[in-house]
């Protein structure tokens, strides 16, 4: 993969950007367009947010175009909205009232799973008359909303973003999916304006591990949709090798460059140093689990080293941060009561960020639940990046590909593929034998840092607006 540096002009093919230097003046704006953006919370806002807040330092001022109020499925983070810059310019625009009523349950992910601790309040099973209506409205969803269903946003965002170029005359635009239809709003713009365009990939668009699920009348609009966003952008860029590889062999005309997620350091600062105090040696995993990211693996090795005595009860105990079983599902919640696990296994439902950050920091060690799909590999979970940051050993299960080469490079990952049982036993025996010391612990993380990548994207920008 090329490296590119001062004096390097973009080609088609994927590359590295380069890092543009700090600078106080002079500044140019980029239209920076994403429906996810705080006071929602969960992990697709923090690239945009990021962005927002270290753009400036490299002579960049994002003028942001998001979503107003907090959608249906997401949650809050007002730890999130205190980070937004002051003299950032954040344009909310309303969704259309049909999606929020129509499709809010067919995207709702609020429901949480009871604990034993009284951490989290008790979630009744939907009813099969609300679980099968929510079963049509999905249907419906996915047959009709292409992309998806933020595409009734695109309009009024589009007119937004219209607004925002003729009172601040940005430079360049950034879009950043999903939701897809982020570049959609900046398909209409770029056409419009011929605004030097940077469509940002966080997950595949076209064939993603989702794509089998949608009918095939559906995924024929979103290639050539997708097709008209790489036809149009000036560049393209991406947060894994094999996502840039997969572009770049499908639209071998555009420039691809790598950026990957990352983590900010000024989160880490004034964390808890040390695992907590308690005896019980305690994992924790943060984000969404769904049926193809699905804890069971990891939840019956641990059974059956407790069954076999190699656990002693009181000794261990897994916390689970975030979304564990989806409105009317109740797999991860029944399965935790058939295994005899409700001493063990805590769910605490959504936290806002900085909360998690803390419930990790105290963690001994960090549960990864990798997706049990074809392609998995392809895709380096958002998560593992704020794991090295904390220097903690992480265990469980990742499918082989770049995020799993990340983690076993710095000596410190327990990990087998999922679905594979024995390996999940070894994984977690091993590790309760002789969980690692996270002292001494300095991998490079300098590619992985918020500001740093906020850097290559103003690098991006700077040779667009010079061609």
């Amino acid at each position: 993969m090329k490296e590119m540096g001062k004096g390097r002009h973009l080609e088609p093919g994927v590359f590295i950007p380069g890092a543009a230097p700090s600078k106080s003046a002079p500044f140019r704006r980029v239209l920076l367009i994403s429906y996810l953006f705080p006071p929602v919370g969960g992990g697709g806002v923090q690239r945009a947010l990021k962005m927002t807040r270290y753009l400036p330092k490299f002579g960049w001022h994002p003028l942001v175009v998001c979503v107003e109020g907090i959608p249906p499925g997401f949650p809050r983070d007002r730890c999130l909205e205190d980070e937004i810059p002051g003299e950032a310019v954040v344009e909310r625009i309303p969704e259309p009232a049909l999606v929020r009523r129509v499709f809010s349950r067919a995207r709702s992910a609020t429901s949480q799973v009871p604990t034993t601790s009284g951490d989290g309040a008790p979630a009744r099973p939907g009813s099969r008359v609300k679980s099968a209506a929510r079963a049509v409205l999905t249907r419906a969803r996915d047959y009709f909303m292409s992309p998806d269903e933020q595409a009734l946003w695109v309009p009024g965002a589009a007119t937004s973003a219209h607004q925002l170029l003729d009172e601040y005359s940005p430079d360049a635009m950034i879009s950043t999916s999903g939701p897809a239809s982020n570049h959609l709003v900046a398909l209409r713009v770029a056409k419009s304006t011929g605004l030097p365009w940077i469509a940002d990939f966080r997950d595949p668009w076209v064939g993603n591990m989702h794509w089998g699920d949608l009918p095939e009348r559906r995924r024929r609009k979103e290639i050539a949709l997708e097709a008209s966003v790489a036809e149009s952008a000036s560049a393209a860029t991406a947060v894994t090798r094999a996502f840039c590889d997969d572009i770049s062999r499908r639209y071998p005309k555009l420039p691809v460059g790598l950026i990957y997620n990352g983590f900010d350091p000024a989160d880490y600062s004034d964390l808890p140093s040390a695992p907590n105090a308690e005896r019980e040696l305690t994992l924790v995993y943060a984000g969404a689990l769904y049926p193809r990211r699905s804890p069971e693996v990891m939840l019956r090795a641990l059974h059956q080293l407790k069954m076999a005595g190699e656990i002693s009860p009181g000794e261990i105990r897994v916390i689970f941060a975030g979304i564990f079983d989806y409105p009317g599902r109740s797999d991860n919640r029944r399965l935790v009561r058939e295994l005899d696990l409700e001493d063990e296994v805590y769910a605490v439902g959504s936290l806002g960020h900085r909360a998690v950050l803390e419930l990790m920091a105290r963690a001994d060690g960090l549960l990864l639940v990798g997706d049990d799909t074809p392609g998995a590999g392809d895709y380096i979970p958002g998560k593992i990046y704020e794991y090295l940051a904390l220097g903690k050993p992480v265990l469980g299960t990742q499918a082989r590909g770049e995020a799993r080469d990340i983690l076993e490079a710095t000596g410190r990952a327990y990990l087998c593929d999922p679905g594979d049982p024995e390996g999940a036993v070894a994984v977690l025996r091993s590790f309760l034998a002789s969980p690692p010391d996270a002292s001494g612990y300095t991998p490079d993380l300098h590619p992985y840092r918020r500001d740093h990548q906020a850097a290559q994207m103003a690098w991006l920008l700077d040779e667009l607006v010079s061609r």
